[in-house]
């Protein structure tokens, strides 16, 4: 449906454009190679792909035939999919498939439809793994919190091809819109939490930890299932904090001793409590995290306390809670600034690394020598060539990398896999210390521009395990690599934001120089590009480094 005003959620940011019915393959594999990435987003309902003569035939076969047609059948389905990927690796696909009834519309055929829908979701899982940029919509879980009921229209179905209503015209495009952000914008790091009458009703320094509304009856119970919102958020690797106008011993006596509590104090990577203003704690915890403000969700229940953090840190994203203490929960599992497209292992690595951060912190403020700490940190690093595996990664470290970012490009997973194979090399690696596994949290992307000089288009490093010298571990491997190669000359590209101060004073202690001739590569308007002599390059640091 065209044009529908469903779409307008998603338009504002996106040029809608809706392929023939039943014409999905055509419009899928007739996009030529060369043109912009673009983004697909199939729908399938498995009335529409499935005769009814076939899935009467796979009922009546044996349990293993059953598994092994259905499995055979979705790999031909989803085979244009890979191909559509091996072709244009830029295009993002977001694939989603569900039947028109929550049981079977089918009848006879329940428990392959079952099985197909299972199988469905363990193929493109599967298939995620090799490419980053192919995902599922889980609509079968959006039909399970939103209800069938209002969503279908056979009227529509019958008539225009379209299986849903007005209303679930409007509910798709409302649940795929988050997805579609995330594509382009990265979701933010830090859930900051208020306590009182935010995780638990009453104040706790008033009331005593009896006097609580929590788990118990009522409204105890909506407060204890928002803390179980609040640890799915922490389960898909985002950092959890608290900024609380409260006594921290009345806080944290709570958290142990609250039969209650859902969240625990291990999940809480930071803490601001005090009396002071809220803007003052969300600024002490994004100095203490090493992130930005704009990384930053508040959520309390004063209009009071969210009208002060608005107007003294704009850059923090102030949700306003749902009026209805009872919608909270729902709200917060599905805000979208903690959307993410794609969730990787390194996720929770980076929960860990940041709470490591705070001990090493610790341990450098008792010693007070910087060798000494850093000696005592058993620092080991290693890097891995792009792949597969990583591609979602490095794909997290282009786009949301900021403070140490010489060039502050962005890139996706396709056009990183795209730069692998036609332009250069892609590398990420990774820092473990004493403290914790930091996985990995730097990116290169390198190419060669003649046969003794290669640009360096990118250098990305996580804040969360800046301090330790890794910027400069990391351009010692490279020049190894490269003068291996026969190249002497290092072209570093680099872009001045408001934001990569800590890229730009690394490269200030490098012996670099105006490139003084045409090198072969044209720099964009605000584009420097400075040269740097690798044979003649001496590093600090890397004493304290063991590597593989």
């Amino acid at each position: 449906m065209p044009g529908n005003v469903a779409w307008r959620s998603l338009s504002p940011a996106t040029e809608v454009h809706v392929a023939p019915h039943g014409q999905w393959l055509q419009t899928l594999m007739s996009q030529p190679a060369d043109a912009e990435p673009q983004t697909h987003i199939i729908i399938w309902l498995w009335e529409d792909l499935v005769p009814t003569q076939t899935l009467l035939t796979w009922e009546r076969l044996a349990e293993e035939g059953k598994q092994q047609a259905v499995t055979e059948w979705l790999n031909t389905l989803c085979q244009p999919l890979v191909q559509r990927l091996q072709l244009r690796p830029q295009d993002t696909l977001l694939v989603g498939a569900y039947s028109r009834s929550p049981a079977s519309v089918f009848g006879t055929a329940p428990s392959v439809l079952a099985r197909l829908s299972n199988e469905f979701d363990h193929q493109l899982a599967s298939l995620h793994q090799r490419y980053p940029s192919l995902s599922n919509l889980h609509l079968p879980l959006w039909l399970q919190r939103h209800g069938y009921s209002h969503h279908f229209d056979s009227r529509n179905y019958y008539l225009m091809s379209c299986p849903f209503s007005m209303t679930g015209l409007v509910s798709l495009a409302e649940w795929i819109a988050p997805l579609l952000h995330r594509l382009h914008h990265p979701a933010h790091k830090v859930l900051v939490l208020d306590c009182d009458n935010t995780l638990w009703g009453g104040v706790v320094g008033e009331d005593g930890i009896a006097g609580i509304s929590l788990g118990q009856d009522g409204i105890g119970r909506v407060y204890q299932a928002f803390q179980q919102a609040v640890c799915y958020w922490h389960s898909q690797g985002v950092i959890l904090a608290l900024c609380s106008k409260n006594g921290a011993d009345d806080v944290w006596h709570l958290f142990d001793r609250h039969q209650g509590m859902v969240l625990t104090r291990q999940q809480i990577t930071a803490a601001e409590i005090g009396w002071d203003t809220k803007s003052a704690g969300l600024r002490r915890l994004a100095q203490q995290l090493n992130v930005g403000l704009e990384s930053m969700v508040f959520w309390d229940d004063s209009e009071l306390e969210r009208s002060e953090v608005r107007a003294n840190c704009p850059e923090v994203t102030v949700v306003t809670p749902p009026s209805e203490i009872w919608e909270w929960p729902d709200a917060l599992m599905m805000l979208t600034a903690l959307h993410r497209h794609q969730h990787s292992p390194d996720d929770q690595l980076r929960q860990r690394s940041y709470r490591a951060k705070a001990q090493a912190q610790e341990v450098q403020q008792q010693l007070g020598d910087e060798r000494a700490f850093l000696q005592q940190l058993r620092l080991a690093a290693k890097w891995q060539p792009l792949a597969p595996s990583n591609q979602l990664r490095a794909e997290q470290l282009t786009q949301k990398t900021n403070q140490f970012n010489l060039s502050g490009k962005r890139y996706q997973a396709g056009e990183l896999a795209l730069f692998a194979k036609d332009q250069g090399d892609v590398w990420l690696a990774s820092l473990q210390d004493k403290f914790a596994d930091h996985g990995m949290t730097a990116l290169l992307m390198v190419r060669p521009l003649n046969t003794n000089t290669a640009l360096l288009d990118t250098l990305a490093i996580s804040c969360r395990v800046l301090g330790r010298g890794f910027e400069y571990w990391l351009l010692a491997q490279l020049a190894t690599a490269l003068m291996a190669k026969g190249i002497s000359q290092l072209v570093i590209s680099y872009i001045a934001t408001d934001r990569n101060q800590p890229a730009r004073n690394f490269l200030a202690t490098l012996p670099t120089h105006p490139v003084a001739a045409d090198v072969g590569y044209v720099p964009q308007a605000d584009e420097i590009l400075l040269s740097l002599d690798l044979p003649l390059v001496s590093l600090p640091y890397l004493e304290f480094y063991t590597h593989e």
